[in-house]
């Protein structure tokens, strides 16, 4: 297991380089770092502000969604979803998701099933219906040329069969032994005992989808934390004396998260830094001021996070 995880340390290290070298060839180091030099960092105190507040809510839409089942208070979750996200940046597989499930566990005697399920479908869900329609609207608002405009549909389309599989199963009620009916049977007896307890709470897990109030305000919670980035995004580009539209920071932003979403490389370095020089590039930003600017976003991100 060892010499795996080595094997894919060693691998994602590789892409990181490849990537940064990648940049490097797409961009003049010379004019990225004037840009790194010449920035107004004053920006950068309120943009930060933003995001913690995004942090926050995020942590408010968690709490929200385990209300259901659970009474946790909203600063152990916070710090837990702090540590979670310095998690994600420092170790492959996202373990940091783990974390979510595995803290509260064990601290508040919660069920694993339940909490598994507002992280990895309830949150994927929501975050994945706001970015898709912030997306939708900031292209719809920017003539963006040779952007794949197909990604957004393609999302919203994963989304649309992801929503209409997951509600009715949220509305699923098991009868007694259904463990014993269709294929449960040929399963080992060990698995068929774990299903039994864990299927149920993973379906309890769902509330947002089964209470159409609750999931109102996750919903609205959820486009609130992802425009308080886009704000942030904004403020990062004034300091670099970028004067973008606030659709093209939608984009930004979107291309952002989705980038960081996928653990190709350890933190994402290399990743990030061409995908945001390059979105930058194409909504007319010059090669130098985009490098810097997604040096720079990166680097106060990730420091956030850690020093939080």
């Amino acid at each position: 297991m060892s010499r795996l995880a080595d094997r894919r340390f060693l691998l994602r290290t590789a892409v990181s380089l490849a990537l940064l070298g990648f940049l490097v060839w797409r961009i003049d180091l010379r004019d990225a770092a004037r840009a790194l030099r010449g920035a107004e960092y004053v920006y950068v105190v309120p943009g930060l502000a933003l995001f913690g507040i995004a942090k926050l809510l995020v942590a408010v839409r968690w709490r929200l969604m385990i209300s259901k089942f659970g009474d946790v208070p909203l600063p152990p979750l916070f710090g837990i979803l702090l540590v979670s996200n310095l998690a994600n940046n420092v170790l492959p597989a996202r373990i940091g998701d783990l974390i979510r499930v595995q803290a509260p566990a064990q601290r508040y005697d919660m069920s694993r099933a339940r909490l598994a399920a507002t992280v990895f479908a309830t949150e994927s869900l929501l975050d994945g219906v706001a970015f898709a329609g912030i997306g939708l609207v900031g292209l719809a608002l920017i003539d963006l040329q040779g952007f794949p405009t197909g990604v957004f549909w393609g999302l919203l389309g994963l989304l649309a069969g992801g929503l209409i599989a997951v509600i009715p199963f949220a509305h699923l009620k098991l009868q007694g032994g259904w463990t014993s009916r269709g294929i449960m049977p040929m399963l080992p007896e060990r698995a068929r005992i774990a299903a039994e307890e864990a299927v149920p709470q993973f379906i309890d897990g769902l509330a947002v989808f089964r209470d159409a109030w609750l999931g109102l305000q996750a919903v609205a919670l959820s486009f609130a934390i992802w425009l308080l980035e886009v704000g942030m995004f904004a403020l990062f580009g004034r300091a670099f004396g970028l004067t973008l539209s606030m659709p093209a920071w939608m984009l930004i932003m979107v291309a952002a998260n989705l980038i960081s979403a996928v653990p190709v490389a350890p933190s994402n370095i290399g990743a990030y830094e061409v995908a945001i020089a390059e979105l930058a590039q194409a909504l007319g930003v010059a090669e130098g001021t985009a490098g810097g600017f997604a040096i720079a976003t990166h680097v106060l991100n990730i420091g956030w996070i850690t020093v939080a």
